[in-house]
């Protein structure tokens, strides 16, 4: 069972990867690249350039490792330690959103981390591929939904810290 002062530490790890996606979030706005794409290019380049691709393929890479260590900081507070193998992070997403009885409640729901999911692809491509075989039309696809995974995994964790205060704090 996780201490009060574990859970605390948890939280406010949790802030501050939040702290580090708003960031993101402000930065792709500049671009205006985030809620939407209000931009045909960066600098001048199209879109569709290889300079452009690995840009925009930075921020996803970004949103997503910022995801996963809020993943990886409630699996070792909660004692659930991580997954290993080559599907270390899917397995470590799917965890996420499971509701493990005496422990934790889900994270996040079920439809939060199919969209994650998506993300998570796009990240191991991007880390294991040149950037000049980035796919700009599956970028832009997760560029426009990172605005709608953005809201939901902010309304998921908000309701997960709500019912693990009431569990956790209340004691």
């Amino acid at each position: 069972m996780i201490t009060r002062v574990e859970y605390l530490k948890l939280k406010a790890r949790i802030d501050e990867e939040l702290d580090n996606l708003k960031r993101l979030e402000k930065a792709l706005k500049r671009l205006k690249l985030f809620p939407a794409i209000d931009a045909e290019g960066l600098n001048g380049l199209p879109l569709e350039d290889e300079i452009s691709c690995r840009v925009i393929g930075s921020y996803l890479h970004d949103y997503y490792c910022g995801l996963e260590k809020v993943f990886i900081h409630v699996a070792k507070s909660f004692g659930e330690g991580l997954p290993i193998g080559n599907q270390w992070h899917k397995e470590l997403l799917e965890e996420m959103h499971l509701n493990i009885s005496g422990v934790r409640t889900a994270l996040i729901s079920k439809k939060t981390m199919i969209k994650i999911d998506e993300l998570r692809g796009f990240r191991h491509v991007f880390r294991n591929a040149y950037g000049f075989s980035i796919d700009p039309v599956k970028e832009q696809h997760l560029l426009i939904n990172l605005a709608g995974i953005s809201t939901e995994v902010k309304k998921d964790i908000k309701l997960f810290i709500k019912q693990m205060d009431e569990y956790i704090l209340t004691e």
